[in-house]
């Protein structure tokens, strides 16, 4: 029974979740959860501090209690060994900007784009309006020197039919409302089969992740569903996410009341329903084309094409591990003008084996600074007159 209670609410942080997925700098400033219930606020090191120590103390706390890589005490300990050089620090600071810096140093490594800190200021300064263009049909005449470079959409594609390529640059992982992905790929494909395409270069080096939904559209059209091998997520139970919504702060008791103290929660695989019907496969040779930045829902999706050997993979190697942390949580630190993101599940990757790895190399390494380059070794070994096409 309590396994089931999980389950439903492992379903309920799916949708309570569900905007997580967007861009840390990309949400709306009302979706920031101020961080009010820390026990430490009652502590005289709280009660005593300037603003930034306040924050500080709260930050530490937070951090503690709601990142999955700290689920084990003794990470734990370490974490809190920084705290008095950060109070200490926070003494004499001049200003938010300053504070935010400080509280990224603190992270370290742990820092990533699931897990940031920012200001007002700089979330007002980064955020950009972007094109919500969807894309266009196969384009002719198109400058193969600067395919490569990026398009002003969240994906399209061009057809190169001397080639047999259609080239699918694919920059956001979000549906874009005047074209949604999945109507997207299906006239694609059909275009594809229509025309004998033999090779799809997925170019993903400028796609910094957004629903990981989309990838599995898209995997849906390259290998049977049933089979393929997905990642294993764990969820870590915590204050921050409980006032979200209050039920989990008794999910979170119940769950420790079973001896889970320091253990994260696994999230059962979805059941694939039972009148799903699998898009026709696409049976060319698929290219994935991976840079610097490629990131979160795109890493899974190159994590994936690895793991289950589809297509091949040419770029530089990632900047993300193929398991790593998500699903993120915004908080707002409430003396100050500093706001933050926090992930709260694990993703580990299909293959065991190298589920450690703290980066993923292609099978082919090119430069993507030099486009035309880049273009002309994939008409050289992917195209259909190449004799070195790799299936």
């Amino acid at each position: 029974m309590k396994q089931t209670f999980y389950q439903y609410c492992g379903m309920m942080l799916a949708l309570l979740l569900a905007g997580a997925s967007q861009c840390f700098g990309q949400l709306p400033l009302n979706q920031f959860k101020s961080l009010s219930d820390s026990a430490y606020q009652a502590v005289p090191e709280y009660q005593t501090g300037n603003k930034y120590q306040k924050d500080a103390i709260l930050f530490m706390d937070m951090v503690a209690d709601t990142h999955p890589y700290y689920i084990k005490p003794e990470r734990r300990t370490e974490w809190f060994a920084k705290k008095a050089a950060l109070l200490e620090q926070c003494k004499d600071m001049a200003s938010d900007e300053a504070f935010a810096d400080a509280l990224i140093a603190a992270l370290g490594p742990l820092r990533d784009k699931h897990t940031d800190i920012a200001t007002v200021k700089r979330m007002q300064e980064a955020k950009k309006t972007g094109s919500e263009k969807g894309a266009a049909d196969a384009v002719e005449d198109v400058d193969r020197s600067q395919v490569m470079s990026p398009h002003n959409s969240f994906y399209d594609y061009r057809f190169f039919p001397e080639e047999s390529i259609c080239y699918l640059q694919f920059n956001r992982c979000m549906s874009a409302s005047d074209y949604p992905f999945d109507k997207f790929l299906n006239d694609m494909f059909a275009k594809m089969e229509e025309e004998h395409i033999k090779t799809l270069v997925v170019d993903a080096q400028y796609n910094g992740g957004g629903s990981s939904q989309l990838c599995g559209q898209l995997l849906e059209h390259l290998y049977p569903i049933d089979k393929l091998k997905n990642f294993t997520t764990y969820l870590r139970f915590s204050d921050l996410m409980a006032s979200y919504n209050p039920g989990i702060a008794q999910v979170k008791k119940n769950w420790e009341a079973d001896g889970h103290k320091d253990e994260l929660y696994q999230i059962p695989a979805p059941k694939m329903p039972a009148d799903y019907q699998q898009p026709k496969l696409y049976e060319g040779q698929v290219v994935f084309v991976m840079g610097p930045r490629t990131f979160s829902s795109a890493g899974m999706l190159m994590t994936l094409a690895r793991d289950n050997h589809i297509g091949t993979i040419i770029g530089t190697k990632s900047t993300f591990p193929p398991s790593h942390y998500g699903e993120i949580m915004p908080y707002r630190l409430p003396n100050t003008d500093v706001l933050g993101s926090i992930s709260c599940k694990y993703f580990a990757r299909p293959d065991a084996a190298t589920v450690d790895d703290t980066f993923m190399a292609p099978d082919y390494e090119v430069d993507l600074s030099d486009k035309a380059a880049v273009w002309q070794f994939i008409v050289q070994h992917f195209s259909v007159a190449s004799s070195n096409a790799k299936n």
